[in-house]
């Protein structure tokens, strides 16, 4: 048995209010997602200032994704061990200092690796924001938490270009990096101040040692279906961003500006279904079935949409409506990976699902590329409306208990 540590039980302090807790983590998460798209706004001035051309400033960011999509499982471990206010202050904080060394201008391979450690410290958020809402949140509002979470990302990436544009044309591009590298670093020290009220409230915290090799707590066919939907999730998200401006171009000559408004449709349909669908989530009994419908919906609309010549106006509705149908999703989603979570196993299981869509996200654009450069541009659309069906099975899978594949200890050294 593992030694535990007695703390004070949860009733010997009131429970935290719920802005209490929500406003730190969602805060950290939009920091989180604001520094990933921090620096593409910057090429046109870090080209010139460091002689490099635009594949070179690319690898600044494949460094910083690929980085943080290994970490993401082994921070969860992190997170579970030693807990998660601590992890994800200290992750807020690496990718603050890594951002503030990049607006001393060092050489650019040293920029490089700084972009390495700014990924390591991005690593920690989704397994350690996660945490901290299952745990301090109470069950019948986690719905709403995970909605405000979510959106607060939506927020971060929306934020980003202009401010950093803005920034850059005002002040130059070292104190454009600057000043969101002080404001994260702020945050950062406030969510270690409020490390206590952030930790779990329950009476008892295990000491036991780490065993890697021990897998029986994760690799459960709930997690293995999560881990899948984050691996399809990528389809849709770069496939739409990135792929479906030249497949429709190429098949019904769509103007660009058009298809332009369509994914900007989408994504305002994702930020307005967050918030009533964290809402449905506190209230739904079955969260699978609120994904799979969710999901089958914006098949339907993507693939009507998408598989011949529209009007503008049918084509930013139909994916407005998808990207508001997904949207719905979003909390009871991540319900069903909370509830796949054993105690004390919140941190890694959160961790491994989120780094699934690193895996999509690195395989997404080599598939339809490839397509692409094939002529195939007719196959691009319905694999993004066959990938979110694919979403939907998973999710259906997720939502039925099943026992682990593992007996617990089977992976263990003798």
């Amino acid at each position: 048995m593992p030694d535990r540590i007695e703390e004070p039980p949860p009733s010997a302090a009131p429970p935290p209010g719920f802005v209490s807790i929500a406003v730190p983590v969602c805060a950290a998460h939009f920091c989180s997602h604001f520094f990933q798209f921090l620096m593409p706004p910057l090429f046109p001035l870090l080209g010139p200032a460091y002689g490099v051309s635009y594949a070179e400033l690319g690898l600044l960011v494949a460094v910083f994704y690929t980085v943080s999509g290994l970490a993401q499982a082994p921070a969860g471990f992190v997170v579970d061990r030693i807990g998660a206010a601590r992890v994800l202050g200290s992750g807020l904080l690496l990718l603050a200092g890594s951002f503030t060394a990049m607006a001393l201008a060092p050489p650019f391979p040293v920029l490089l690796g700084l972009m390495a450690l700014a990924g390591l410290g991005n690593s920690v958020f989704h397994p350690a924001d996660y945490a901290i809402l299952s745990e301090r949140v109470p069950h019948k509002r986690t719905g709403r938490a995970f909605a405000l979470h979510t959106l607060s990302g939506t927020l971060g990436y929306a934020a980003a270009p202009v401010a950093m544009l803005w920034l850059s044309g005002a002040a130059g591009w070292q104190a454009a990096i600057l000043a969101p590298a002080a404001s994260g670093a702020a945050i950062g020290m406030v969510v270690l101040a409020r490390g206590r009220l952030l930790s779990p409230s329950r009476g008892t915290r295990t000491t036991e040692r780490f065993r890697v090799g021990d897998l029986s707590p994760v690799l459960t066919p709930t997690v293995l279906a999560c881990f899948g939907y984050f691996v399809l999730s990528a389809l849709p998200t770069v496939g739409v961003a990135g792929f479906l401006a030249p497949a429709l171009s190429f098949r019904f000559g769509t103007a660009l500006e058009v298809t332009a408004m369509a994914i900007g449709a989408q994504l305002l349909g994702n930020a307005l279904g967050t918030l009533p669908g964290g809402w449905l989530a506190d209230r739904a009994a079955r969260h699978d079935w609120i994904v799979a419908g969710g999901l089958a919906t914006a098949s339907v609309l993507v693939l009507g949409a998408g598989s011949e010549a529209v009007s503008p106006s049918v084509l930013m509705a139909a994916f407005g409506l998808a990207g508001l149908a997904a949207g719905l999703t979003f909390p009871s989603r991540d319900m069903l990976i909370r509830a796949a979570a054993t105690e004390g196993t919140t941190g890694r299981v959160f961790g491994i699902v989120y780094s699934g869509y690193d895996f999509g996200s690195a395989l997404t654009p080599l598939i339809l590329g490839g397509l692409l450069d094939l002529g195939a541009t007719g196959w691009i659309v319905p694999l993004i409306a066959a990938a979110y069906l694919a979403m939907a099975g998973t999710a259906m899978v997720a939502g039925r208990p099943r026992r682990p594949l593992l007996r617990p200890g089977a992976s263990r050294s003798p």
